[in-house]
């Protein structure tokens, strides 16, 4: 892509601009925000400011990302965290490329588009697919791409 922005802004961007009619149904979270390190410690107990908010753990669309690209984009209609934690855990790779590899950057991002509300998670299956057709990470899912 051609636009001088961060691919972290970019995909908050493109989140905004197509889902922006609902946004309100969402946090948007960073895993690794204020150059937090890329350990298992940190991302497990992430939570957000207040305890009645804290939904890290809710259903959503989480995206790698490093090196101003996208790594892996991926949905769990369950705990997005966790499921981050499990790609982790197995060193999920492709072509390549393995999700520990965004370790190595600067910009390196784990974020995560979750629903706050459970009932809504069906809109996460159209923006997994919206995000990996746009910015066509490097580790592409197997029933997308």
């Amino acid at each position: 892509m051609s636009d001088s922005k961060s691919i972290k802004q970019q995909i908050i961007n493109a989140f905004t601009s197509e889902f922006g009619f609902m946004q309100d149904k969402f946090e948007i979270l960073d895993l690794l925000s204020n150059g937090s390190p890329m350990d298992y410690k940190t991302i497990e107990y992430l939570k957000l400011p207040s305890e009645d908010i804290n939904i890290v753990w809710h259903p959503g669309v989480y995206v790698f990302i490093g090196n101003n690209v996208a790594y892996r984009v991926g949905v769990s209609m369950n705990n997005s965290r966790a499921r981050v934690m499990q790609h982790l855990d197995v060193r999920t790779q492709k072509d390549g490329y393995c999700v520990w590899d965004i370790n190595q950057y600067e910009d390196k991002s784990i974020l995560l588009f979750n629903v706050k509300n459970k009932v809504d998670k069906h809109w996460l299956l159209a923006l997994e697919v919206f995000l990996e057709t746009k910015f066509q990470p490097k580790i592409k899912a197997g029933r997308i791409g």
